[in-house]
């Protein structure tokens, strides 16, 4: 985790202040309920780091692409 600053009370009463005012004037929004998380396993996770990172994935990108030059700026 990195490494937080500690704020004299009075300037931490003045962000507290400014976030309040944001969050009034939705401005500011509020953090997720939880972080996301991915549907896939993490068996299906490991498949597809090691096919990443074997190369075969990229080599099937440039393949895809090659076919369809319009697919590689969407």
């Amino acid at each position: 985790m990195a490494n937080r600053l500690t704020l004299s009370p009075k300037l931490s009463k003045a962000v507290e202040q400014a976030r309040a005012g944001a969050r009034e004037a939705g401005e500011l929004l509020e953090p997720p309920a939880a972080p996301p998380q991915s549907p896939l396993s993490p068996e299906v996770r490991a498949v597809l780091a090691e096919w990443k990172a074997s190369g075969d994935f990229d080599r099937a990108l440039a393949e895809v692409i090659a076919d369809d030059p319009d697919l590689a700026s969407q």
